[in-house]
């Protein structure tokens, strides 16, 4: 299933700019969230956000921007799978 997302502020910046629009697919077993990827996920204090997947432990994903001032893992901590729900194709 695709989606089509509208990135707000500049967390990713320079891969992904404040009102680029970015094309995600569902998250299945057959693409697997991998490091490096960029992914869409929920987060109850904060909605959705979008971030790269910095590293992957024991089924845990930490998830980070690019932006010094991004809120992401370094604030949260990381992120199951279930909470994730699309990876950005582009």
């Amino acid at each position: 299933m695709l989606k089509l997302f509208k990135v707000s502020g500049n967390s990713l910046f320079p891969f992904y700019k404040d009102g680029q629009r970015i094309l995600c697919l569902k998250v299945f077993k057959f693409n697997p969230v991998k490091k490096d990827d960029t992914v869409v996920f929920s987060k109850d204090s904060y909605g959705l956000m979008v971030k790269k997947v910095f590293s992957i432990n024991n089924g845990q994903y930490f998830v980070q921007g690019t932006d010094p001032l991004s809120i992401d893992s370094r604030n949260f901590g990381t992120i199951s799978l279930n909470e994730i729900h699309y990876k950005v194709l582009f």
